[in-house]
């Protein structure tokens, strides 16, 4: 099946058919096996880079490639995806998927943060940054100091907001009634799902996430008192969930707490 996906894609490239390299490149990423992108395969497909016109149809060849076994990082490769990442020519996911590929291939993690710092939006690059999931970013030049503070920030809010998401999921009843056709995230398809993934069961459980600032002492107490409850029922009744609700929140508008990181 790759040998017929290179084969179109060249042809393709030639005509300059976009439509066509598009579906083919997105056939080759989500549905084939990437081990067999080897080879002629892989070279193939590395010399269509300079012959594609279109942003958005470059990028995703680039992804697909990173994704190979056979890609070893490429400076080049790099300097040229992140310049399209600062084109809009392809989106937070689809980078951060892509990124990551490059630290497997041989980049190192320092390398990305300084590429997104000096060449993207701030506002974007802490985005691709958080959705990476990373914590050790190297060395930073005392210029981007700042900026990694705000990455920091930015990934203790998506891991507190996470966490604190997980709780109303479990302790609201209106959360856990609708969260499968809610608009809001709740990290989880539903209720089950959360309390099975729950891990916040002892306070040796909750220690890091207090050292690292995610969460108070005093919410860490509630949530080691919802894992006690949890590890021995996992439908909690009215009362229950109330209680811990107000317990956790106080007379807070939930909002507020979720972004509010502890000092």
């Amino acid at each position: 099946m790759v040998e017929k996906i290179i084969q179109l894609l060249t042809n393709a490239t030639l005509d300059e058919d976009d439509s066509v390299i598009v579906a083919a490149l997105k056939l080759l990423k989500n549905d084939c096996n990437l081990e067999e992108l080897e080879g002629d395969y892989f070279a193939k497909l590395v010399s269509m880079i300079p012959l594609v016109k279109e942003q958005s149809t470059k990028a995703l060849l680039i992804e697909t490639i990173v994704e190979s076994p056979e890609f070893v990082s490429d400076d080049t490769i790099l300097d040229e995806y992140v310049k399209l990442i600062s084109e809009g020519a392809t989106n937070v996911q689809e980078a951060a998927r892509c990124l990551g590929a490059f630290t497997a291939s041989g980049s190192t993690n320092n390398q990305i943060f300084l590429q997104l710092a000096n060449k993207l939006n701030s506002k974007f690059a802490v985005e691709i940054l958080v959705s990476m999931g990373r914590s050790n970013w190297g060395e930073i030049p005392h210029y981007l100091e700042s900026f990694a503070q705000e990455v920091q920030i930015a990934q203790r809010i998506k891991y507190r907001s996470g966490i604190i998401a997980a709780f109303l999921l479990i302790a609201h009843p209106l959360c856990s009634k609708y969260a499968h056709i809610s608009s809001l995230a709740f990290g989880y398809p539903f209720t089950e799902a959360a309390v099975s993934d729950w891990a916040w069961v002892t306070p040796k459980n909750t220690e890091n996430i207090v050292q690292k600032k995610i969460v108070t002492s005093r919410e860490a107490d509630v949530l080691v008192k919802l894992g006690g409850l949890l590890r021995y029922n996992t439908n909690l009744n009215s009362n229950e969930a109330a209680k811990l609700y107000t317990e956790f929140f106080e007379d807070k508008n939930p909002f507020d707490v979720i972004y509010t990181l502890p000092k």
